[in-house]
């Protein structure tokens, strides 16, 4: 026993966790980029345009071994990636006098990343998380699925397992991967941005549109063998399977009964939690949101003339005010915030007002 700060608390054992490792060493990057800024009219039109193409070597992954040393894996210098993107902007003043000026800004991006080499034989379970996983020839996080083959009399899932059966029963402690679906990568492919503001004499007013596309999300697990007043009824239970026939016509299950829930947990199959991570469980992360919009006032100096101040100005600030588009499959969910991991409340619709006085 391992004594503690108090006699009452008592360490029983200690794991070790990971052996040491003295073949580690550092990791490679070879990286090709060309860029170019143009200013033109003056610098009233700003381009700028980059282009990458990356190769890291020598990665640090897990590969299993014989299990001579203790350990049936090990991290090792062996994993190779490959990736290349561009990145792209174009903005300026397209307009502007004495008294009226517009300024606007548009980012675009687009990058990709591909494992070339990793002999991790990563487990079903792995793959099928919303962090998504690593496999060679997709993705750093690639997201995949348990092929959904629909609904039974019962209205219990029903999947392709890794044996290649029409079955509600899923081991995801298998490291036979290939049956699964590929979803696309958990991170966007395409981000970017457009900014404008506009100002007339003394008043100021800016919005900013973000956007991302090209990544998937996994939903929120809502799918349980049994519920409690604390998660019973989401949104996806309007359309769920009711009554026998309603699997023509429907693909979210029943809430089971005892008996169902019985008779599948004697097979020891677990449907419900197979079913959130299967590929209908899945959505498009692409969406447009307005991000923030700006309002601001200055006062004239002719008015401030005999006051101890030399500038006043209120300005107003608003987030989060609008999620333009998003993918109607998510239910509801943010596309932005998804829970990968960690806590990943979405941000709440905030305003903000402030008065500046210059002396």
């Amino acid at each position: 026993l391992t004594n503690r700060p108090y006699l009452n608390d008592r360490q029983l054992a200690i794991d070790i966790e990971n052996l040491e490792n003295a073949d580690l060493t550092w990791e490679r990057k070879f990286e090709a980029n060309i860029g170019a800024d143009i200013g033109l009219l003056n610098n009233r039109l700003n381009i700028s345009a980059d282009v990458y193409n990356r190769k890291s070597l020598d990665l640090i992954n897990l590969i299993r071994t014989s299990g001579i040393g203790g350990q049936l894996t090990k991290a090792a210098n062996y994993a190779d990636l490959k990736s290349q993107g561009v990145e792209f902007s174009i903005g300026g003043k397209p307009y502007m006098d004495n008294r009226f000026a517009w300024q606007t800004n548009f980012t675009f991006s687009y990058n990709t990343n591909e494992i070339t080499n990793a002999r991790n034989f990563p487990l079903i379970f792995d793959l099928i998380i919303p962090e998504g996983g690593a496999k060679q020839g997709y993705p750093v996080r690639g997201l995949f699925s348990i092929p959904f083959a629909g609904l039974n009399e019962d209205g219990v899932p029903l999947f392709e397992n890794e044996k290649g059966q029409t079955s509600n029963n899923v081991f995801m402690q298998s490291d036979v991967t290939d049956f699964l679906k590929y979803e696309g990568p958990v991170d966007p492919t395409i981000v970017g941005g457009f900014t404008n503001r506009f100002s007339y004499k003394n008043f100021s007013l800016g919005f900013h549109l973000s956007y991302q596309a090209g990544n998937k999300i996994r939903l929120n697990q809502v799918f349980r063998g049994s519920y409690s007043d604390l998660d019973a009824l989401p949104k996806e239970f309007n359309n769920r399977w009711v009554l026998p026939g309603d699997e023509a016509v429907t693909n979210i299950p029943s809430i089971a009964d005892a008996y169902t829930s019985y008779d599948v947990n004697r097979a020891n199959a677990y449907p419900y939690n197979n079913y959130n991570f299967s590929s209908i469980r899945v959505a498009d992360g692409s969406f447009v949101r307005l991000k923030s919009v700006t309002a601001e006032y200055t006062l004239p100096s002719k008015v401030l003339q005999g006051s101890p101040f030399k500038n006043v100005s209120l300005n107003i600030i608003a987030h989060n005010l609008w999620l333009i588009y998003a993918d109607p499959n998510l239910y509801g969910q943010d596309p932005e915030f998804f829970n990968a991991g960690g806590v990943a409340m979405p941000l709440n619709k905030q305003f903000t007002a402030s008065l500046k006085l210059g002396f």
